[in-house]
């Protein structure tokens, strides 16, 4: 016996038939039972028993030799499963059938009425919506024979061993017809159990092939639907009784106030007593529920139900059967005054339908297409479901509607683009873009959409001239149909382009353009405009201008949490941005908050795990690297790895580039080079996988694996690396990157200094790149960088080369801090000690005026270090009076 809610199993035994039927008819209708039998034993005490609601299945044991002996007990009695006289094969059998009762369980889908404006397809909204969307596609997929012979074939497949049920199915083959699909649902195991574990379990593929009984069936609901109206008061009653686990009954008291939809056919009864049977008694782990559903016959549209009482083995229960898109308001929750039970007030409504024509209507727009059957496998796309949306869509395209079979390509291309397979995507969107070419008359207007994802593949792939070529055409085309809204997402990939071009002006440009169609053209709170801002504080974080792109960020988030629930995945973005400009801040502390709480909606979003979840794990990682804190760094790196080969084992981008990036950098720190070079070389192998020749992460996995040589004195593979790095970056498609290649210069010096053999060679490397470094945008980094190698100089008694360094790092301080910034001071200092030790070898210039010199950038210094009290001030000062004595 397993509990209605399943939380415990009891297993009961019996050697006499009569106390095991009398057992199983004093069990409560709340309950499940599967009886375990020998074939001999079922023969008497299945009479007494099969008619009971709370018997679901019946399992025979016997030998093979009797297998045809008992096979007659198949047709008198629906609920045998089978014969089996092999042990294994019976567990399994046992096994499949509790996970499938377990399914039956009601599984609320709720909406959030919030998100209706948005037009969102949040996971939230699409599990909610899918239902009644897959209701409209069957009913306007083709019904004919094929249609049928899909399902028949998937049934026999199932019950191939099972001689009985191979029976009935012929028999559904050779005898059903339309009105006929009530009576087979109601009446036999194989069909109604098929379908309902593909409605609880959501398998794409087993209800594309009970397509042609779903439609059915839905039609007949809604005939049987017109004999309640006219049967019936303009307002009625159903009940439904059930157990279950105090966690689901949590949920329901959360969501009171919201719609919900349950996944698949809803049983009720008009009868409050019958609905009370299958209560049951609660327990520690299980709440006993009675559902009231208040329907307005009146003003109800779209909610159909039916009395199929008449097609049922059970007729005294008055069964009701609410239709699969049904959409219910929660209205309260209370404990009966008179019995330990919960109540649960629902009422039907017509919102669900309005919510789900929203949606269609939405997409109609942005596609250029009103087909619901697109629709449906783009929900499952938007809402994360790649491999469910890339089975639909393959069934599409064995028997595809000419009108629609562009499209079926392009969704195709969209969700390989998603799972990160992109010459696979690139396939599908070529063949859709050649066939709306191809149309009469040319589908336009939907082609732009083609050459959109296009042109976002390409620019992930590094081809950012051809990515904005793409991007550009889109746009021409969107103009030409004055499509301000998909006109400002052509405006926001060209700016992304630009922004990985490192052409940050321009991209900001395009991000002001696109922000002000969105406020032109879209409510004054949307996540689309949030979107931008989000980009554009971005694009400030890489120029460096912090505080402008923190200012940005937080209208972002702001105008968010207006718009959309708390537990969004839009609203998680936005907190990771912040917390990537407060960890270029240095403010690693308040990073972290934004961090985990972006990682605690992923995990409410998707708590199986999810991809996005490891990205957030891998985050916090490099935070806790910029503390140096390296333990942690490896504890969160590791736990994004793990996720993520458990869910993507086989899939590389650039999340696992990263990932793997990270681990090397950070053995890097630990001395543990071995094992930054194994990571390292990984990450090279991701790279060459997702980039072409020329993209600056494979020359920034080059440049590292060069490193990791050179820390382990391997200075030959370090620098045959280094100039592999500089080759790949002047293979750049656009213009090589001035920071990589001062970076790869940097390090092939440092490579030279470590063989005393060849300082001068290495000295000039270096020297090298921090001409490269004044031409790019200041930075602090930037500056700091070049203090070091000023400091090297200084050390080798390369003083004019020290001198360029340490000037050329003050011009990018002051560009980037207030003239009394503590850093500053400390720019001063180094040039004063440089002109002192000039002064001391007694260079072509006269001494006083290096002394002049040091003088001045010491009290520079001074008056600096004074105003902030700084402990430095003494030193300085010190400083300076020696400098006096010598010149007096």
């Amino acid at each position: 016996m397993i509990g209605n809610g399943f939380n415990n199993r009891e297993f009961i035994y019996y050697n006499d038939k009569q106390t095991c039927a009398d057992y199983v008819q004093s069990i409560a209708k709340s309950e499940t039972i599967f009886l375990i039998s020998t074939a001999s034993c079922a023969i008497e005490i299945l009479s007494l028993i099969h008619t009971l609601r709370q018997l679901d299945s019946v399992f025979l044991f016997s030998t093979e030799e009797d297998y045809n002996k008992y096979e007659y007990l198949f047709d008198e009695y629906s609920k045998v499963i089978g014969i089996v006289y092999e042990l294994p094969k019976l567990f399994q059998s046992i096994e499949e059938n509790i996970d499938l009762a377990i399914k039956q369980i009601e599984s609320f889908q709720f909406y959030e009425q919030k998100q209706k404006s948005t037009r969102e397809l949040s996971k939230e909204a699409g599990s909610f919506l899918w239902l009644r969307l897959f209701k409209d596609v069957v009913l306007n997929l083709p019904h004919d024979e094929q249609a049928k012979q899909d399902m028949i074939n998937r049934l026999k497949e199932h019950y191939h061993n099972n001689s009985k049920q191979l029976k009935l199915i012929a028999k559904f083959n050779s005898e059903y017809n339309a009105d006929d699909a009530l009576r087979w649902y109601s009446g036999q195991p194989f069909l109604y159990k098929q379908l309902n574990r593909a409605l609880r379990t959501e398998d794409i593929e087993l209800l594309y092939a009970f397509r042609y009984f779903i439609a059915d069936l839905c039609k007949s609901l809604a005939k049987e639907y017109q004999i309640i109206k006219e049967s019936f008061d303009s307002t009625i009653t159903f009940y439904r009784g059930v157990k279950l686990s105090n966690e689901e009954v949590k949920k329901i008291k959360n969501n009171v106030g919201k719609l919900i939809s349950t996944n698949g056919f809803l049983s009720t009864s008009i009868d409050r007593n019958v609905a009370l049977a299958f209560v049951g008694e609660p327990t520690d782990n299980e709440v006993s529920i009675l559902f009231e559903i208040e329907c307005s016959l009146d003003t109800n549209e779209t909610v159909i139900m039916a009395m199929i009482s008449q097609y049922s083995l059970h007729p005294q229960e008055q069964e009701v059967l609410f239709d699969l898109d049904a959409a219910f308001e929660f209205l309260s929750v209370t404990e009966d005054e008179s019995s330990p039970m919960t109540i649960v007030k629902m009422r039907a409504t017509n919102e669900g339908s309005i919510i789900a024509q929203e949606h269609i209507e939405h997409h109609r727009k942005y596609m250029s297409t009103s087909g619901v059957v697109l629709l449906f496998g783009y929900l499952l796309a938007e809402t994360g479901e790649y491999d469910k949306c890339q089975k639909y869509f393959e069934c599409l395209l064995k028997n595809p509607n000419e009108d629609n079979i562009s499209f079926i390509y392009y969704y195709m291309g969209v969700v390989h683009s998603y799972k990160c397979e992109y010459e696979k995507a690139l396939q599908y969107y070529e063949q859709a873009y050649e066939m709306m070419m191809n149309s009469v008359p040319q589908l336009l207007k939907a082609s732009s959409f083609v050459l959109n994802d296009i042109g976002s593949i390409l620019q992930i792939q590094g081809q950012y001239d051809v990515a904005l070529d793409h991007h550009m055409r889109a746009l021409k085309i969107r103009q030409d149909y004055v499509d301000y809204i998909n006109m400002a997402v052509s405006l926001a990939n060209i700016a992304v382009t630009y922004n990985s071009k490192g052409e940050f002006q321009r991209a900001l440009n395009f991000f002001m353009k696109c922000l002000h169609l969105r406020e032109q053209y879209l409510p004054n709170e949307h996540k689309e405009t949030a979107s931008v801002l989000s980009n554009i504080g971005l694009v400030f974080n890489h120029m460096d201008q912090l505080d402008t792109s923190l200012e940005y960020q937080y209208k972002s988030l702001e105008m968010n949490e207006k718009c959309l629930p708390p537990q969004h995945e839009n609203i998680a973005l936005c907190l990771y941005r912040i917390a990537l400009v407060l960890t270029n801040k240095g403010k690693y502390d308040d990073a972290l908050d934004y961090h985990i709480r972006a990682l605690k909606i992923r995990e409410s979003i998707f708590p199986n795990g999810h991809i996005k979840i490891s990205n957030a794990l891998n985050n916090i990682g490099f935070v806790y690297y910029s503390k140096k804190d390296y333990v942690l760094t490896l504890d969160y790196l590791k736990k994004s790895l793990e996720m993520r080969e458990r869910l993507m084992p086989n899939i590389n981008d650039a999340g696992l580039l990263n990932t793997l990036t990270y681990f090397g950098l950070t053995y890097t720190k630990l001395h543990e080079h071995n094992d930054a070079l194994m990571y390292h070389t990984r990450a090279l192998k991701v790279s060459q996988s997702l980039f072409h020749n020329g993209h600056g992460k494979i020359t920034d996995c080059l440049t590292n694996i060069g490193i990791a040589f050179r820390e382990l004195k391997d200075y030959k593979h370090a620098f045959e690396y280094f100039e592999k790095a500089s080759k790949n970056e002047e293979l750049n498609t656009t213009k090589p990157n001035l920071f990589k290649l001062a970076r790869i210069y940097d390090n092939m010096g440092i490579c030279l200094c470590s063989q005393d053999d060849d300082m001068s060679n290495g000295l000039s490397y270096r020297m090298k790149a921090v001409r490269i470094i004044e031409k790019l945008s200041p930075c602090i980094q930037y500056a700091q960088w070049i203090d070091s190698i000023g400091n090297i100089f200084f050390e080798y008694e390369k003083y004019d080369n020290a001198l360029e360094c340490h000037l050329t790092s003050l011009n990018i301080r002051v560009q980037c801090f207030p003239t009394d910034h503590v850093d500053i001071a400390e720019n001063f200092m180094h040039i004063a000690d440089v002109y002192i030790e000039k002064e001391k070898i007694k260079e072509q210039e006269s001494t006083d005026k290096y002394q002049t010199k040091a003088l001045f950038f010491y009290e520079s210094a001074l008056e600096i270090y004074r105003k902030w009290k700084h402990p430095n001030v003494a030193d300085v000062i010190n400083k300076i009076v020696s400098v006096n004595k010598n010149t007096n």
